[in-house]
């Protein structure tokens, strides 16, 4: 696989590129029936298949004050559009200077220059360039005086609604985890780094490792509790996190804390991936810490019976 931060570093166009262009936060289903087709017509060409999206999400630049989280960091969009098998992605910051081009400007100085005279298979509502001037209609007139193709993928829909990134935004922030997965295509992911925390947990007997997201404009799933699998060392373990502010013991931080099932290693420090797989409850308050314990119990089986048929 082929990853270019900078058209720079490349000496020579691609031969016969297939070539999509989009933020692509989340690599959802609607995304992804867009690269099955370009590696379609990528492959009928005997052509290369090239995803030219951004670091990071353009509104971040485009509306400052009210920036999107994110489904996505660069790295896990990487390797979520390598694992549907595109070879080549272009991963290019979204500059001011980006942002002032017109569609026409961007397409000859930046796609055709770089990439070569590709041919572009797009989603049924993009739109790029200065004032969004890129649509389809503007790319199937371009196409005529330049001879390439153009191809519009149509929505893939779930529950009669296409799926957008901004539909599973608004159900993770809501706790809808499953919907949400259905939507992706696949488990909701976190990636973190182990950090000291209260170490209340290993006194309850559920020991917890607390976890800081890698990248601040992640988007957090609803305060609760969650059935999870862990990916850390190499390793792959079932577990439950809670994320909220322990209101039993009157914090008011909020935190993500994941306890590990049949885990007993000092990870402080560690690097680790959280996949959610299913909300199980709403954090609460109990009357005391043997309540809690009987809770933590109930939800470490529930957690153990949705990941055994997960």
């Amino acid at each position: 696989m082929t990853v270019l931060y900078n058209l720079s570093e490349r000496d020579e166009v691609f031969k016969n590129p297939v070539i999509t262009i989009g933020s692509f936060d989340g690599v959802h289903r609607g995304h992804r029936a867009i690269f099955d087709r370009m590696l379609e017509l990528a492959q009928s060409l005997h052509g290369e298949p090239v995803v030219f999206t951004f670091s990071e999400h353009p509104r971040k630049l485009l509306t400052p004050h009210t920036p999107p989280k994110i489904l996505t960091t660069a790295t896990e969009k990487i390797h979520a559009i390598e694992q549907v098998g595109i070879s080549n992605i272009v991963m290019m910051p979204f500059t001011h200077e980006i942002a002032a081009l017109t569609a026409e400007e961007f397409l000859y100085k930046i796609v055709f220059y770089h990439i070569g005279k590709a041919h572009i298979v797009v989603g049924y509502d993009h739109a790029f360039g200065k004032g969004r001037q890129g649509d389809f209609e503007f790319l199937k007139g371009l196409s005529l005086r330049e001879g390439f193709l153009v191809e519009r993928v149509e929505p893939v829909c779930i529950q009669s609604r296409p799926v957008s990134s901004s539909w599973i935004r608004t159900e993770i922030e809501d706790g809808n985890i499953a919907l949400a997965n259905m939507l992706l295509g696949r488990p909701y992911t976190l990636r973190g780094t182990v950090v000291k925390g209260q170490m209340r947990g290993r006194l309850l007997g559920y020991p917890t490792a607390n976890i800081t997201p890698d990248d601040p404009d992640k988007i957090i799933p609803k305060d609760g509790v969650y059935a999870v699998r862990v990916h850390i060392k190499g390793m792959l373990y079932h577990g439950m996190l809670n994320i909220g502010t322990n209101p039993t013991f009157e914090n008011t931080e909020r935190t993500i804390e994941v306890h590990i099932f049949d885990f007993d290693a000092d990870i402080y420090g560690q690097a680790l991936e959280v996949f959610f797989i299913e909300r199980i409850r709403d954090e609460k308050r109990f009357g005391s810490v043997t309540e809690l314990k009987e809770q933590l119990h109930n939800d470490k089986l529930a957690s153990e019976k949705i990941l055994s048929g997960n």
